[in-house]
């Protein structure tokens, strides 16, 4: 495992490549999306993914990772994913739900009673991730899911105050990822969320557009976003549930035992994006604290829970997602 400071280092690369010890010619060059830059969960699984294929194809599989968006928003690099020009995308299942709208259910805020929980739900082979991917294949949406995991808890931050109640977020220009669900939340708790797209984010808290947004420890770092939010209010009111996705085009073309190391592969960055973000949240939020003088407050939870476990129900009847939320729930006992 990669030490912080090697992931630090990391953060200065603007592309990331992994072949094979052997040197041998790649005969598949392939190309991973995602939209967060190093230090990040995301682009250390990805890295060790690069790697053990490299080393279980005799470097006939390379893998590229481009990050910062450097192929496109989430939606671009989805869309291209779908066409076989991207082979792979990291990203949040908030941005896939125009796709598949049943990853709504992970928008819900405060889901999951804690890690263990999420891991077991998320864990490859599992009756929800079984079924999220013979959904997607039933419906040859272009891709396949080779897992889900998580990426760190998600938090809120903004650029005018400290925040440690519900009152505090009241009438808050916030940014929202593009699930429809996340906005009904926000906008129940009283925030006015606007959807942008994750690479928007800096320069919208910049100029105005939004103050306030919610991510992940390690995606408030990677990009930057503590030079214009320093106020960063631990509501931990969801875990990032992250896809590990693939183009099916690119899928079909690899010889079977080429695809086999691709879907190991995959399994085991999956659950490295949970334990990896368990981490990070740790370690990033202490240097920030440190070194980049952000404001750390503790928020009352309690209320947040209290408006927001009711609703669950409902939001996953409008969003038709309900069948999904009953299977988490049945997992989780």
């Amino acid at each position: 495992m990669k030490t912080f400071s090697l992931l630090a280092t990391a953060a200065a690369v603007g592309l990331v490549s992994t072949v094979a010890a052997t040197g041998a010619q790649a005969a598949f060059d392939l190309k991973l999306s995602t939209v967060v830059n190093a230090p990040h969960p995301w682009i250390e699984a990805a890295e060790w993914m690069a790697k053990d294929v490299a080393e279980k194809t005799n470097g006939e599989v390379k893998i590229t990772i481009f990050p910062g968006g450097a192929l496109g928003k989430d939606a671009t690099a989805i869309d291209q994913m779908r066409l076989g020009s991207v082979d792979f995308v990291i990203g949040g299942t908030t941005n896939a739900t125009r796709i598949v709208k049943e990853f709504q259910v992970f928008s819900l805020n405060y889901l999951f009673e804690d890690l263990d929980t999420f891991r077991k739900v998320t864990a490859p082979g599992s009756p929800v991730v079984a079924k999220f991917q013979e959904m997607i294949d039933k419906r040859n949406l272009g891709f396949k899911l080779l897992a889900l995991g998580g990426g760190g808890t998600r938090n809120f931050s903004n650029n005018i105050g400290p925040v440690e109640s519900l009152a505090d977020i009241q009438g808050v220009k916030m940014r929202v990822p593009g699930a429809k669900v996340a906005a009904q939340i926000w906008s129940e708790l009283g925030a006015l969320p606007t959807s942008l797209p994750w690479t928007e984010l800096y320069t919208a808290v910049q100029t105005g557009v939004v103050n306030a947004f919610e991510s992940s420890i390690s995606g408030y770092n990677g990009s930057k976003l503590y030079e214009v939010a320093k106020f960063h209010a631990q509501t931990q009111h969801q875990i990032l549930t992250t896809h590990l996705s693939m183009s099916t085009a690119t899928y079909n073309r690899l010889p079977e035992g080429h695809r086999n190391a691709v879907v190991e592969a995959a399994k085991t960055a999956g659950k490295m994006f949970t334990d990896a973000g368990e981490r990070f949240d740790g370690e990033l939020l202490k240097k920030l604290q440190d070194e980049n003088g952000v404001v750390v407050t503790e928020v009352d939870k309690s209320e947040f829970v209290e408006k927001l476990l009711p609703l669950h129900d409902t939001l996953a009847k409008d969003g038709n997602f309900a069948d999904v939320l009953v299977m988490i729930r049945k997992q989780m006992k």
